[in-house]
Order: C-alpha cells, then structure tokens, then sequence
C-alpha cells in the first residue's frame, strides 16, 4: 500500500521559461564576476611584475655595493674591428641586465659568457659576441627576473623570430633623447651610454630618481602602439610632441614608415642599445616609440610601456617600486629638447615627469614626488 502511494507520487519537472531564467541568471553572476577574476588576476600579474623590478634594482645596489658605481646602461668588450658581424666583443653595447646578472642568482650564466665557447661551429671570445646576436647561446636563456606576466608576448619568442631571450624591462636615460648612443651625450640618467655613475652623483635624490621601468615586446605588428615604434620621424630634436601625433585610435599607430628592419623592442635582455632596453622621461608613459632613423642604434622618444591598466610601473633609484600613471605631468612637450652640448640645461622642462627621469636637474623633491 505505501509502495503504491510512492510509485503512483507524479514529479514535476523544470519547464522550459524556469531552466532558460536560471541560466540568465548565472549569466549574470558570471558576468559580474569575471571582470573581478580578471582584476584578481592583474593584481598578481602586476604584483610580481613590482617583484621583477625590486630585485633588478636591489642587484644594481649590490653591484654599486661591490664596484662602487652603478652597472652602465651600455658598455662591454670593443676589441678594434668589434661590429654586429664580427663576433669579436659585445662592441660596447651591453645591458645592465647583462652586468648585474651575479646579483640576481645567474652567476653561472655570467661565468659562462665570460668562458671561450665553441658553438655551431663558431668560437666566441670570454664577454660574448656583439649583444643581438641571436646564434650565441647564453643569450638564448630566459630570465624569470627579466619577464612581465601581463605582457602576453613575454613567454613567446620576438616576433622577429630571433631566438634570443626577451625582455620586458628598461633603464632610464633620464629626460634626454638626442644622441643617446653618442660617448658626448648629456648626462641625465643613471643609465647611460658607456659609463657609470655613483649614486653620489644622483644629487636630486635616490627617491626622486626612476631608474628601471617596463617596456612591451614588440608584438610583430608594426602599427602597434605597444612594443613597435614609428622610424625616421622629422623634427624630433626640435619637438617631442610630433611622436604624439603618430598615436592612432584603439592603441595603434598611424601614419608610420612599415616594411623595414630592426624592430628590436624588447628583443633580449643582453642588449644594452636604447632601443632594446632604455627608457627616457619626455613622453608620458604608453606614448608612441618613435625615432629618428631605424635600428637600435637610433635615438627618439622611448617612454616605458605596460599592459597593466593606466600606467607603468618604476623602480627608484632608492629601492622603492612605484606606479606612475599615463597621465603624469609632462610639462612643456612643445620646448625644444636639448641638443648636444656638455652641460644640458638643469631643471626639466617635461614637469613631474622629467623631474624624476633627470638625477641631477635640482628639481624640488616636491616637484620630483
């Protein structure tokens, strides 16, 4: 009797209006969470890209500790005859990255670019071949440390189809693009060509200094705002502000020379050329890459770039990892930059911005924070 009353019980199922208001329904909760998933997410990423950045700059205050100086911005091996081509020396181009390499646990890497290694038949002296080429083997080694988790292209090859190991990190050439690869060029950063300075000579202040920052892998599309960059770009050393006019809608470039070479943004780590991994503080943040002429040899306005939203992050000089917003102050864009003369003009015309990209412009610390 009681077995009949279960078997005869009729169920009632979902209809269809009911099922269709319960998947609208989870729609719109999982729609109201992936955005927070994804800032969940960039947090971490960005997190860990501050972490890259403070042990970098901790290994350039160990190196100042050991040597007395900051790793140069771009210096090597030159033997005479040192070309891309000749396999011979660094031919004075290599990065901080490659200087500080004992800092940051990659010792063994440094010992062995400073052994003669034989590779694919060719024998390369202690110190390692001109720094872009892609056949040397150490150069081929990915560094965690050198890796931004929010750039997509940081875990693929350069989209020159270089095997080199990428980079997402720059060293700052302070408020100064003309001549950036010229012995006679200003002084306005810590990192610079072909020397190296104290920390004694950061007289603004080691706080109200950037010294590293972020930069984005070129992505293998040349009208990409991020990680390509416009050539040969008339007027530069008369006015910064004409890259600005190469920004396009939807983070693109228009307007720019394509089909050409030497797209090298982030191409390795061991090149110290400013194109690869150098930064200075005259365009805002996220702005357009332009140069002058094509090739890392070339100057122009090279503001650091990120995937994080609204800004880049930097490293000061003192140790501290800070964000710095696209829309920083940058003054005066329309002054003339300056040209090549022994002792630049002190104060920064390119406000905030340029206060902390310049170590020695007598800026207020107010005016530098």
């Amino acid at each position: 009797m009681l077995g009949s009353k279960f078997l005869n019980r009729r169920w009632r199922a979902f209809t269809l209006v009911e099922l269709l208001v319960v998947i609208a329904i989870i729609g719109i909760l999982v729609a109201l969470l992936l955005p927070a998933v994804q800032a969940a997410r960039e947090a971490a990423r960005r997190m860990q890209c501050g972490n890259n950045l403070k042990q970098l700059i901790l290994a350039a205050h160990n190196y100042h500790d050991t040597y007395k100086v900051l790793p140069p911005g771009q210096m090597g091996t030159n033997p005479a005859g040192c070309a891309w081509n000749s396999d011979t020396g660094t031919c004075n181009s290599a990065s901080p990255i490659y200087h500080m390499l004992p800092f940051f646990e990659q010792k063994q890497l440094y010992d062995t670019i400073f052994t003669k290694i034989t590779a694919n038949g060719i024998t390369y002296p202690p110190g390692g071949p001109w720094v872009n080429n892609a056949a040397y083997p150490p150069y081929q080694v990915r560094l965690a440390a050198a890796k931004c988790p929010s750039d997509g292209k940081s875990t693929l090859p350069h989209s020159n189809n270089s095997p080199m190991a990428t980079n997402n990190y720059c060293f700052s050439r302070g408020d100064f693009m003309q001549d950036m690869v010229n012995p006679g060029a200003a002084l306005r950063g810590p990192f610079t060509y072909n020397r190296c300075v104290t920390m004694a000579e950061i007289t603004d202040g080691l706080s109200n200094t950037i010294g590293i920052s972020e930069l984005a892998i070129y992505t293998g599309n040349k009208v990409d705002l991020k990680g390509s960059y416009c050539m040969r770009v008339a007027g530069l050393s008369d006015s910064p502000i004409i890259a600005m006019g190469y920004k396009g809608p939807n983070g693109t470039l228009i307007n720019c020379t394509v089909g050409d070479s030497h797209y090298r943004r982030g191409e390795s780590w061991a090149s110290g050329y400013p194109h690869c991994s150098g930064f200075n503080t005259v365009l805002p943040p996220n702005a357009p890459n332009a140069l002058q002429d094509k090739g890392e040899w070339s100057w122009g306005t090279l503001p650091p770039q990120s995937y994080h939203p609204g800004g880049v992050q930097g490293a000061m000089c003192d140790g501290s990892v800070q964000f710095i917003a696209d829309t920083i102050d940058t003054g005066n864009l329309a002054s003339p930059q300056y040209n090549r003369i022994a002792t630049p003009v002190k104060a920064s015309p390119y406000g905030v911005w340029g206060a902390i990209g310049s170590m020695n412009g007598g800026e207020a610390v107010a005016t530098a924070r």
